[in-house]
């Protein structure tokens, strides 16, 4: 299982089924008998063979060994460690996955719209676990042998019972959910899709020094501070990335040249059980993020033979950009 998604033991004692999700976990074991009735994605799923195919939620009862069946058609399954099923709960940032696996090879997985785990065990009544006809749900198959069901849980069966999930179950489903597959931006809310921010730093870093070089050649009794103050925006669905403001016009052409090659991105927040191919997504990926960068703070325990060095290093990197870095090298006669 990947780092982004975390799995424990469901807290949930009791899951309730209400009749509209029976009624289609009867149609979906029906339409197994006739795979040329599913869609591709569902035709991947493991094929069960019942001896007989239920049709009525007393029948239900039976193959999914429930623990009671009320008036109402809601089926009752006991989710303590047993012989008949074990339950799940998966946490995705957000987005939390109930997941049933019972004996018989058929599982339930549901949704809750949480943004901690703990607010998700919390929001349980008597840990009692309800799904409704709420589209927040999805029947499944799958193929794990007995020695999961044999009452004893622990942190490994969990974590396989987990993986299991992530790389077999979700793929399979009609609607797969949104699974992040790497780890989450703790403190930035933003990746670099293509270098990295310390690469960024140092090309910028380098062009700091050779700017206060040029002032000086240019002016030797004039202005040379060059403000360390950079700021970057990370591209997101709407706009592209680009290199916002510096108080220096040489900067500003580095800057846009390498911001191509150190690429930062907006973190698109997929988590809280978006479905694939969803038209709806939260409202702060239209925001622009940006970089504020001070570079004093990188530059002010440098020596001095750093500092000459820089030219050289930005000369060579600029040529290896191709015509655009090319191009600065010669405006700004950076080998001469």
């Amino acid at each position: 299982m990947n780092d982004a998604v975390t799995c424990k033991l469901s807290p949930v004692k009791t899951l309730a089924v209400s009749a509209a999700p029976l009624r289609e976990l009867l149609n979906f074991l029906t339409y197994g008998e006739h795979a040329e009735l599913l869609t591709e994605r569902a035709r991947r799923q493991p094929a069960l063979s019942p001896t007989s195919i239920p049709t009525r939620a007393k029948e239900l009862k039976g193959v999914l060994k429930a623990g009671r069946l009320d008036k109402n058609g809601k089926l009752f399954f006991d989710c303590t460690p047993g012989n008949h099923q074990i339950a799940v709960l998966l946490d995705n940032h957000g987005a939390q996955f109930w997941v049933h696996y019972f004996r018989c090879g058929t599982g339930l997985v549901s949704l809750s719209f949480f943004s901690h785990l703990a607010s998700a065990e919390g929001s349980l009544t008597n840990h009692t676990r309800s799904v409704m006809h709420r589209g927040e749900y999805q029947w499944l198959t799958h193929d794990l042998p007995a020695e999961f069901f044999g009452g004893c849980v622990d942190e490994i069966t969990i974590k396989r019972l987990g993986d299991y999930f992530v790389e077999k179950v979700n793929p399979a489903l009609v609607y797969p959910y949104s699974i992040y597959s790497e780890r989450p931006k703790i403190k930035e809310p933003y990746k670099f899709v293509s270098g990295s921010l310390e690469r960024l730093t140092e090309v910028l870093t380098w062009a700091r020094f050779v700017c206060e070089t040029l002032k000086i050649k240019r002016d030797p009794n004039g202005k040379t501070y060059v403000s360390p103050h950079l700021t970057i925006n990370c591209g997101n669905l709407k706009d592209a990335l680009s290199f916002e403001h510096s108080t220096e016009t040489f900067i500003n052409a580095i800057g846009a040249l390498a911001v191509k090659e150190n690429a930062p991105h907006t973190v698109l927040r997929e988590g809280f059980g978006r479905r694939a191919g969803g038209e709806f997504y939260d409202w702060a990926r239209k925001n622009k993020h940006r970089i504020f960068l001070n570079l004093e703070t990188e530059t002010k325990d440098v020596f001095l033979r750093v500092k000459i060095a820089s030219r050289f290093r930005l000369v060579n990197w600029l040529k290896a950009r191709g015509a655009e870095g090319e191009r600065i090298v010669k405006t700004w006669g950076l080998e001469n």
